[in-house]
């Protein structure tokens, strides 16, 4: 089967923009669930999530955190319990990796891509040891404002935080 990167009108990329246990054709669900076809060395899994570098590295160390279900982006996330624990266990898994691999790097960066600037329709997490490596790359993880692009995790997690219960 042809592997797609999740992005535009086809029936499969609309299936690939709900949320699933697997989406067959998704790049990173083939990751997740360890399919044959994927050579993809895995730095970090367990029952939510999983680890790897990026393909395309943007900075010192550039690894990605994704969960093992399908959640097309962040804009998918809602303000429960559950997604809140998953961002704040993706976050957990890329500072430890970060901070094990690249300790004295000169700063950590941890965020999103938000749609249209995602490559792939899967949430991942970009956790990055800096410096940009080539510096310029530095736009692509810049936020822009009410036009989306970049967003830290920190805010995702302020973003989704399920509302407090009311006691009378």
């Amino acid at each position: 089967m042809r592997k797609t990167f999740c992005f535009g009108g086809s029936r499969v990329a609309k299936r690939m923009s709900e949320r699933a246990p697997m989406v067959d054709g998704c790049v990173f669900c083939d990751i997740a669930r360890r399919a044959p076809t994927s050579t993809t060395a895995l730095l970090f899994s367990d029952d939510k999530v999983v680890a790897f570098r990026d393909i395309n590295p943007s900075a010192f160390r550039h690894y990605l955190v994704i969960p093992i279900e399908h959640i097309p982006t962040v804009n998918s996330l809602q303000r429960t319990t559950d997604d809140h624990q998953l961002v704040g266990h993706m976050v957990k898994v890329g500072k430890d990796l970060l901070n094990q691999d690249a300790p004295n790097s000169e700063e950590h960066r941890f965020g999103f891509h938000q749609p249209p600037f995602n490559s792939v329709d899967h949430l991942h997490l970009h956790c990055l040891a800096l410096p940009f490596i080539p510096s310029w790359r530095q736009v692509k993880y810049t936020p822009l404002g009410p036009f989306g692009g970049f967003i830290e995790a920190e805010k995702i997690l302020e973003r989704i935080k399920p509302e407090s219960e009311v006691y009378s």
